[in-house]
């Protein structure tokens, strides 16, 4: 009896599996996607040698195959089949799909002799932690990563671990993104390691947006690896030791806002159209409870301003900013309100979600930014 499962469930595995494909590969064997059916479950196996994914479904038949198939023109296929219950079944060197609406075809199969066999890790350090939590520290730290191959360290995320939380961390010198959370059990060993960002973008991509669930991870030499009841994944390391980024967050910061983030947002986007194709600059300019936005550009005779309230009691103070950072924080943090703070036109700046006295955070976050110098004539 042939494999049945709902197109439906098939393609989320796919979607899941898809994006680990390498786009281009001297290994032809590597643009495949590796199917195995047994026992009821079919299981999907995708690597490009730095990751390496299994995800897992139940489907019905009696059949047993171990096969490797073109990804892209299976995923295509599949893609496009109407919805309902499709076959698969091998035979000979083909594989023969069908749909319960009158489609079928064939796609040729390969061995999986030549198909990379997972790391065999022993992991240094073991312990559990929420989907959605790892999802949020996930998005509130990789964006932040370098895309500068020249430092090669500060292109991955800092992942760290001890006795009462975990958090990760990333910084290209001009921004930075943390997040920590309590850890949802003991973990016996403070650990740390440096993971790419495509890793943890194709973690947060297969990990459920709607349910919440446990998430085992084990920390190894080489790799980490992600796994639940549905998915295994194996992500290579960074080598190197990540800098210490605690000593690049300023501890005095006198001057202190609290903006509406709506309000802001949409300020910065208004006034950030005409602000130079380079350097993105705009200027802040803070005096009691209120906040002036400018942007003077000379390459094409623009200027553009805005004011908008805000809670500040501080000296009247000048900073200037890369509007496409600043818009880019202000996407991630979800309260009503965010707290900037301040000391120098040259220090970082901090900027945290602002909770009101019933709410209490959830996570301990945490975004830098570096000022812009601010030309003479802003």
């Amino acid at each position: 009896m042939p494999l049945s499962i709902n197109k439906k469930e098939l393609f989320e595995l796919l979607q899941k599996s898809f994006p680990i494909i390498p786009f281009k590969s001297s290994l032809q064997v590597l643009s495949n996607f590796r199917l195995c059916f047994s026992e009821n479950v079919l299981e999907i196996s995708v690597t490009d040698l730095d990751h390496f994914l299994r995800v897992f479904s139940a489907a019905q038949g009696n059949d047993f195959f171990d096969i490797t198939v073109n990804a892209r023109k299976f995923f295509e296929i599949v893609r496009e089949l109407p919805d309902g219950e499709v076959s698969l079944e091998v035979i000979e060197n083909v594989l023969c799909i069908k749909c319960e609406k009158g489609f079928s075809c064939k796609i040729a199969v390969s061995d999986v002799r030549d198909f990379p066999g997972f790391p065999d890790e022993t992991g240094l350090s073991s312990f559990k932690a929420s989907s959605l939590s790892l999802k949020d520290l996930i998005i509130k730290s990789s964006f932040a990563a370098a895309k500068d191959e020249s430092r090669a360290i500060l292109c991955g995320v800092f992942f760290e671990i001890n006795e009462n939380r975990m958090g990760m961390v990333s910084t290209d010198g001009h921004r930075l993104g943390s997040s920590f959370i309590p850890t949802l059990h003991p973990v016996e060993a403070v650990t740390s390691c440096v993971l790419s960002p495509k890793s943890l973008l194709n973690l947060h991509k297969i990990l459920d947006a709607k349910i919440e669930e446990e998430v085992s991870v084990s920390v190894g030499e080489k790799y980490i690896v992600f796994s639940t009841s549905n998915f295994s994944m194996y992500s290579k390391l960074l080598e190197g030791s990540y800098p210490d980024y605690s000593k690049v967050i300023p501890k005095n910061n006198p001057k202190r806002a609290v903006i509406k983030k709506s309000d802001l947002q949409v300020a910065v986007k208004r006034v950030s159209v005409l602000s130079n194709q380079k350097t993105h600059l705009i200027k802040f300019s803070l005096s009691f409870n209120n906040l002036e936005i400018v942007v003077l550009n000379r390459d094409i005779g623009g200027e553009a301003r805005e004011e908008i309230p805000i809670e500040y009691e501080n000296d009247n103070h000048t900073i200037g900013f890369n509007s496409q950072y600043f818009l880019e924080i202000l996407d991630i943090i979800k309260t009503e309100k965010i707290l900037l703070e301040m000391n120098t036109q040259i220090s970082a700046c901090l900027l945290y979600p602002h909770y009101s006295e019933d709410k209490k955070a959830e996570s301990e976050d945490l975004f830098l930014i570096m000022p812009l110098r601010i030309l003479d004539e802003m």
